[in-house]
Formats: structure tokens, C-alpha cells, sequence
């Protein structure tokens, strides 16, 4: 069996917590200082192949404790994002050691993290999305289903139409087919990951207040007076602190959108007051 007698241990310049180790006159590896302590690691003692093998291993895994211990203090992370951050600078059997060690004292769970995403994206993603990113950061389908299954139906469509609704507002600034603004408003819902059915629903949804609102417009010819009333109003009281006048036309034409008012009309009006 090869010995090698260690001729040098020198702490480290830049980082009193490592000390490098000199063998026959050589440098040969670096540990962290506990180690030295914990072996007994000095001058003239001399060390086989397979115990400087175990040293180096046991130092690897402190590091990469260490590591994986300041990364979950930045940000909480599934199984395979630790692995995947660990795996890039350590041997894979020292990352899956130091996995089985966060998972034995819950620095990691998949299960909970699962859990923690589903309730903070469900306010701006849909099950799609949501499910997808899961998949992309190693949890497992069922557990995601799992999650999935827990969600308020009512909830979420509550979300899905308020969230179509603000987007519905904003289309219609500068589109008026009805085709169109259903093919955009569509498309916007299933990017965000809502399923075809759901969002199928919110838009005809959507829709039909729309041409409720429209129809009942045409019959009251959209209560031009009132609506020119109040846009004069407050027309006057953003000129006081606002003298540009693409500026007024856009606060004033927000404003109106969000009292309910066709955008045909308030742009007719605007051009009057502006």
C-alpha cells in the first residue's frame, strides 16, 4: 500500500478556514481546517492512499454542504434544482449524499415547495403553466396533480375572468373586430396556461357583457351626454396638474375604460374635449 508523508500544512492566505497539505515536498490537496483538526493531520505523519481518498471525499461533502446550505438561503429549491447547482462544481456522489442529508432535515421537499408555487401562481397562471414550470423543476407529476386538484374551481375562474377582463380593456384600444379581439383575448389565456374549455367560457363571457353593453349603448346612444359629462369633469381636474397632451388623453381614456364605457365612444369624446 503507497504512504506518503505529509511535509507541509500551511493555512491558507485568502481563507483561514482551508489549509493546504504538502506531501514529499509536493503540494498535493487542500482541506478545510476541521478536517486537519478532526485527523490529527500534521507534519510527519504519514498517510496512505486510501485515507487521503476518505479525507478529500469528507471535504468535498462539507463544501458542497456548505454550498447547497447558502443556496437555499437565497431562494427555496425542488430536488433536481439543487442537483442541478451542486452537480456543476462536485462528484455526483457527494451531491447525492448531500441531497439525502436536505432531505433528511427538510432543507428541501418537494412536496412543500409544490405546494407554496401552486398557492402564489394560481393568482396569475392557470393550471397549464403551472404544471408545466413543476415538471421543468423536477417535481413529480403526481405530486403536482396532486396540488392541482386542491385549487377552487370558483377561485380560479374568478382569477382567469378578472385577469381576460383587464386584458379584454386593453385590446379594444386598438381593436374593434369582434373576431379579432376573441382570437387575441384567446390566445392571451392559453399562453397563461388556462385550459380551452375555461377559457372558452370567459370569453364568451366576456363577449356577451360586451354586446349587452353595446346593444343597451345604442338604445341609450351610450348616454353621450353623460358620458361627455363626466369625461369634462375630469378632463378639468387632470389639465391642473398636467399640461401634455398625449398624457391627459391617455389618463382621461383610462379612466372612462374603467367606468365601463365603449372605447368608440370616449375616443369620440376625447377628440372633442382634446
Amino acid at each position: 500500500m503507497n504512504e506518503y508523508v505529509v511535509t507541509k500544512v500551511e493555512i491558507q492566505k485568502r481563507n483561514n478556514k482551508r489549509v493546504n497539505i504538502y506531501l514529499n515536498e509536493e503540494f498535493a490537496f487542500s482541506c478545510s481546517a476541521e478536517l486537519v483538526y478532526k485527523h490529527n493531520i500534521c507534519k510527519g505523519k504519514m498517510l496512505d492512499v486510501d485515507y487521503l481518498k476518505d479525507i478529500i471525499y469528507k471535504d468535498n461533502y462539507i463544501r458542497c454542504k456548505r454550498s447547497a446550505l447558502y443556496i437555499i438561503e437565497k431562494s427555496y429549491k425542488t430536488e433536481k434544482q439543487m442537483y442541478d447547482k451542486l452537480i456543476k462544481n462536485f462528484d455526483e456522489g457527494v451531491v447525492k449524499e448531500c441531497i439525502r442529508f436536505l432531505k433528511e432535515y427538510n432543507f428541501i421537499d418537494d412536496n412543500k415547495f409544490a405546494e407554496m408555487y401552486v398557492n402564489q401562481k394560481i393568482h396569475s397562471q392557470g393550471r397549464n403553466k403551472i404544471k408545466y414550470s413543476l415538471i421543468e423543476k423536477g417535481i413529480k407529476e403526481s405530486i403536482i396533480d396532486e396540488k392541482l386538484c386542491s385549487i377552487d374551481n370558483s377561485l380560479e375562474e374568478k382569477i382567469a375572468f378578472d385577469m381576460a377582463k383587464r386584458k379584454y380593456y386593453l385590446i379594444i384600444k386598438s381593436e374593434n373586430n369582434i373576431n379579432k379581439v376573441y382570437n387575441k383575448l384567446g390566445n392571451y389565456m392559453v399562453k397563461n396556461g388556462y385550459d380551452f374549455d375555461l377559457a372558452r367560457y370567459i370569453l364568451k363571457k366576456i363577449i356577451k357583457e360586451h354586446n349587452c353593453s353595446e346593444e343597451k349603448n345604442n338604445i341609450q346612444e351610450d348616454n353621450r351626454d353623460e358620458l361627455y359629462n363626466i369625461a369634462k369633469k375630469r378632463y378639468d381636474i387632470i389639465i391642473k396638474s398636467e399640461d401634455d397632451p398625449m398624457k391627459i388623453y391617455k389618463k382621461l381614456g383610462t379612466y372612462l375604460l374603467r367606468r365601463g364605457y365603449l372605447w368608440e365612444n370616449i375616443r369620440s369624446v376625447l377628440k372633442e374635449l382634446i
